[in-house]
């Protein structure tokens, strides 16, 4: 039993040296294609984890009607803050809207007009499954239907080309990681291919011995396996200089921490071998039938 593990490890390792050209093409593949993977998903994984902050534009500036008296007013404001898709609020009576107009007009607006016309309002920040623009449009549609409420008011433009930004960048990022991922896999398949061809003699001599499928196909696809984990070592090193680069431009910013890393590095390992698994098994299953 344990001669023939020897063997078939043995046989892998003289398959991967034995076609070093093609098999190191594919590592190269293999680790690019993890590069962009793990690139894209850490960059989504931030884009949740900060979205509070990158998010803060979805909000709501409810204007109440200027008939509506401060009783009324705040009664819609708890009605409104008791919605599932709003997260918190502020009430903004008249002197809070008279100092927001002095911060921004540096005038008192008692002393312009002579009394303070502005109307009861709040602001609304939306709760975190609501936010994204289609949802703010159908709250939007749903607090204007409120008898006290006048104006609804969101920032729509900004918010429209950051949904739009993060969207191009996601399906970018998918497309470039997809394709590569399949060329990868269509090298590793080659590869294995190529190796397959070249002991075809041993192949017909191992068969006429008794051996079984099982024991000649799997020299074939730890060959695979192996191109996957050097494709992944090959990402991951990349990675590591890649995450010293950022951590010494954003000294103050810690983007990826050891314990990230060390997903990170499972992540690589783990996609390295289903790669090749997936190449070699696609060769074998072709042309050792």
């Amino acid at each position: 039993m344990i001669s023939k593990i020897k063997f078939i490890i043995a046989e892998s390792f003289r398959g991967f040296f034995y076609a070093w050209t093609p098999a190191l093409l594919s590592c190269i593949t293999i680790g690019i294609s993890l590069f962009v993977i793990t690139i894209s998903f850490f960059s989504y994984f931030l884009f949740i984890t900060y979205t509070d902050t990158v998010t803060k534009d979805y909000e709501l500036n409810v204007f109440f009607n200027e008939s509506t008296s401060l009783e009324n007013a705040e009664k819609s404001f708890n009605e409104i803050l008791s919605l599932p898709s709003i997260k918190n609020g502020e009430f903004i009576n008249k002197k809070k809207s008279a100092k927001k107009f002095k911060t921004y007009f540096s005038s008192n607006i008692e002393d312009l007009l002579g009394e303070n016309p502005l109307p009861y309002s709040a602001e609304f920040n939306i709760s975190q499954n609501n936010r994204n623009l289609d949802s703010l449009l159908i709250i939007s549609e749903n607090l204007k239907k409120i008898n006290t409420v006048d104006i609804v008011k969101y920032d729509q433009e900004i918010l429209i080309r950051f949904e739009n930004i993060i969207n191009k960048l996601m399906t970018t990022f998918s497309i470039i990681g997809i394709a590569i991922v399949v060329i990868s896999i269509i090298l590793v398949s080659n590869t294995t291919r190529l190796m397959i061809h070249s002991k075809k003699e041993s192949i017909n001599i191992l068969s006429l011995l008794g051996a079984t499928n099982l024991f000649i196909r799997v020299p074939f696809l730890i060959e695979g396996i192996i191109q996957g984990l050097f494709g992944a070592c090959m990402s991951i090193v990349s990675l590591y200089f890649l995450k010293i680069l950022l951590e010494y431009i954003f000294v103050p910013l810690v983007l990826v921490n050891d314990y990230n890393f060390q997903l990170i590095i499972l992540l690589n390992l783990g996609l390295g071998v289903i790669f090749g698994l997936i190449g070699s098994k696609r060769a074998v299953s072709k042309y050792l039938s």
